[in-house]
C-alpha cells in the first residue's frame, strides 16, 4: 500500500517520452574522471551513459584533465558525442597540508545523431571479431588433433 503512494509521486512532474528519473547519483549524468583509469575506460563509460542521458559531463581536477579530454575527443572523433560546452573552474581542494588551488575542467558533450546507428555498428564488429577469435583459438587445437591421427 506504502509503496503505491510512492510510485505515484515519483510519477508526478514526467512528461510522456520523458524517463522516470530519481534524482538519485545512478541516474546522473556526470563522469568523475580520475588518473587512476585510462581514456578507453572513460569512452566505454561514456558510450554507456549516452544510451541513457541527451548529454554527459566529463568532469576532471588537476592531473586527470588530460585523461577527460582524450576520452572526449574519442567520443566525438568516434561520432557518439558531439562538444556542447567546455568550461574551467578553479577550485578550492583542502587538503592535509591546508588549502590548494586546481584546475576542474567540464566537458558537456551531446549524443550525436548517429549515436545508436553506431552503437550498433560496434555491437556487430565486436560480435564479429569475438567469433573470429573464437575461431582461431580452436584452429591450432584441431590441427593438433590430426597430426596425432597421422
Amino acid at each position: 500500500c506504502g509503496m503505491e503512494a510512492q510510485d505515484s509521486k515519483m510519477n508526478e512532474g514526467t512528461t510522456a517520452g520523458q524517463k522516470k528519473t530519481h534524482g538519485g547519483p545512478e541516474n546522473s549524468n556526470h563522469i568523475n574522471v580520475s588518473v587512476k583509469k585510462n581514456p578507453n575506460f572513460y569512452v566505454f563509460i561514456g558510450k554507456k551513459y549516452l544510451l541513457d542521458h541527451e548529454t554527459i559531463e566529463l568532469q576532471a581536477l588537476g592531473n586527470a584533465v588530460s585523461t577527460s579530454v582524450i576520452a572526449a575527443e574519442n567520443l566525438v572523433r568516434n561520432n557518439y558525442a558531439e562538444f556542447a560546452e567546455i568550461k574551467t573552474k578553479t577550485i578550492i581542494v583542502q587538503g592535509q597540508r591546508g588549502d590548494s588551488k586546481k584546475a576542474k575542467l567540464f566537458i558537456t558533450l551531446k549524443r550525436s545523431k548517429d549515436f545508436f546507428e553506431n552503437m550498433k555498428k560496434f555491437e556487430e564488429i565486436r560480435t564479429q571479431n569475438e567469433l573470429l577469435k573464437e575461431k582461431n583459438a580452436k584452429t591450432p587445437t584441431e590441427e593438433t588433433k590430426e597430426e596425432k591421427a597421422d
